[in-house]
This record gives structure tokens, sequence and C-alpha cells, in this order.
């Protein structure tokens, strides 16, 4: 059990502060919304997007004067050499004051760390583990309920996992990720140029895999949490693991142990394997592809669950010939634990 005190760090934020503390010093940068009537800025906006050449990271400023607010969000790329080091409290002014450094804007930095809040945050963590396709497959396999939470790949040795709902405040996400692949891909090159220490982040990354979850709304902050108030300096004094917290919610250890060794006795069995097989054991798509061929009536559902267990058993056998998903569970556990 990991007794030391360890804060928060995030990959991207996004924080809500006084108008008052922003001051514009190079307009052609900046998109405005003038009031004919007066000739003075209903508001002001900054996308990094629009200049990939120079900023070739996540920054977004809007600032509204009608309502005396100021919306800012940033990834930790922003702390371009220091950029393993995340955003934490340790980083979070060097990050407001690498964006003045930029020459669009100056910022009251006291200000904003003393008068601001949270709503949005990507909370990360990197750990010492080499991602590959058997982990990712143990993970699906090992995902509680499935019809709850929906997965997805992407890139070689990426996943990302969903909540299936609708409302905004109960979304929550988990992406899990080979951050040595992803830092390498050409997308990141200019990003990395301009560091001046592209070799040293790359080393840093080596054998890492980073896990990310995401809360994208004020509330839901505040819901997984615990707290109401969501202020820059309450949220970056934290030291609760929110992301094993997340990963337990969607990932459950194995209760019921079966036999291991794979048995085929029969055309069923056979076809049950090649379906596996062909949906890369994903049960989501699997259930809505039987659904979709209408092979069970709405009044058979027993029939059908009774065809769905079987699958999931083949499935658990399949993916535990050389080691358990328990296994896989408990060690990642331990390091997001660390």
């Amino acid at each position: 059990m990991n007794e030391t005190k360890e804060y928060l760090k995030f990959d991207t934020v996004k924080f809500v502060t006084s108008s008052q503390y922003f001051k514009m010093i190079n307009r052609e940068f900046f998109k405005h919304d003038v009031d004919p009537t007066t000739g003075e800025f209903k508001s002001v906006e900054f996308n990094s997007r629009r200049h990939q050449d120079i900023i070739p990271f996540e920054l977004y400023i809007l600032v509204n004067y009608q309502s005396g607010k100021m919306y800012i969000e940033f990834s930790s790329k922003l702390l371009l050499e220091d950029y393993p080091k995340l955003i934490s409290i340790e980083t979070f002014k060097q990050c407001l004051q690498n964006i003045e450094k930029l020459g669009i804007c100056t910022l009251n930095i006291n200000g904003i760390m003393e008068n601001s809040y949270f709503n949005k945050l990507h909370i990360t963590k990197d750990v010492e583990l080499k991602l590959d396709s058997k982990i990712l497959g143990r993970l699906n396999l090992c995902t509680g309920d499935y019809r709850r939470y929906k997965w997805d790949r992407y890139l070689d040795n990426a996943i990302l996992f969903t909540k299936n709902v609708k409302s905004n405040d109960c979304k929550e996400a988990m992406s899990i990720y080979d951050k040595e692949l992803e830092i390498q891909l050409s997308r990141n090159k200019t990003f990395l140029e301009l560091t001046g220490n592209a070799k040293g982040i790359k080393e840093y990354f080596k054998n890492k895999t980073r896990f990310e979850v995401r809360f994208d709304n004020k509330r839901k902050i505040q819901k997984e949490f615990g707290i109401k108030d969501t202020s820059v300096r309450i949220i970056l004094s934290m030291d609760r693991n929110i992301i094993l917290n997340q990963y337990d919610k969607i990932f459950t250890n194995s209760t019921k142990k079966t036999d291991t060794k794979l048995k085929i006795n029969g055309i069923l069995e056979y076809g049950i394997l090649n379906i596996l097989r062909f949906y890369n054991g994903d049960m989501q798509k699997i259930e809505q592809e039987i659904k979709d061929l209408g092979f069970y009536r709405s009044s058979s559902r027993g029939a059908m669950g009774r065809q769905i267990r079987k699958i999931k058993e083949m499935k658990w056998t399949l993916t535990n010939q050389e080691e358990t998903s328990d296994d896989t569970i408990i060690k990642i556990r331990d390091l997001l634990n660390e």
C-alpha cells in the first residue's frame, strides 16, 4: 500500500476565472467579437489549432467581457521540455508563465491561482508497463459490465473505455495506451523539436503505459471527488487516487474458476471460437450481431442469455491458457497504487 502523499497530475485541464486577469498584447492571434455600437470588444478568442506551426500543442483562451469570465484550456505539452512532469500543483504556475512566454498575452497569475475553478480534468498516470494486445484483450475480458462500459481500440496498442450513458453529468472515460509509441507519432514531431529535449522525452516514456481518466464538466468533477469546490487550489492539493477508483469501477477480478485448457468438442463450440476470433473478443459487438440477425425473439431472452454465457465462458478459457486475467488485473492495480 502506498503511504506517500502523491498529488494529482493531469494531461489536460480547463478552468474558469475573471476576465480582469487577461491583457491582450498581440491582437493578430485572437479572433474578435466587437460591439458595433460602442466599438468595444465583447469577446476575444485564441485557439492554437489555427497556429499549429508555431504552437503545436493544445491551448484555448476565451475572454468574455460581457460576463466578466475567462476560460483557459491547455495540455501538459505547454510545459515543453518538462512535459513528462504533467500538470500538477508543482507545475501549474509554470504552465501559466509559459503562456505569457508565447508573447500573445499577459496574465495575472496570482489572481488566477487564487480565484479560478476547474470544469474539465483529464487525470493521468504513467506507469512502467509494456502494453501489448494480450494485456488489452485480458482487460476487455475483465470488464465488469460490457453493456455499461463500451470499449474501442485505436492506434496499435490503445483502448478507450467509456460509460454508455447519455447524460453529460454521468459520462466518464478511461483511456489506456502505449505512451512510448504515441509520443513517436508524426503528429508529435513539431512539438518534440520545439522542446529541445526530444531524445530525453522519448527515453522517459520508454516502456510506459498511460492511464487517463476524463471528467469533462464541473458537476462530474464534484461528484467523483465528493466536493462542491473545484477551485484550482483545492483540486491541485488533493492526493486521491481517482485513476485507481475508476479502474476498479470498470475491471473486476474473476470469481468463477474454470479449466484453462481449451476444449473443442463439436461444430457448435468451433463456431463460437471463430466468432470470438472474428470480433476480437468484443462481447458488445457479438451480442449486437446476434440481435441484428434475429435468432431470438424478445420472448426468448433466456435462451439468448444462455448462449451469451457460453460465448463468455469460452472467451475466458481462450484468454487464460497462458496466464490468468486476474493476474493482469492485480498487477496493473498494484502499479496504479504505487
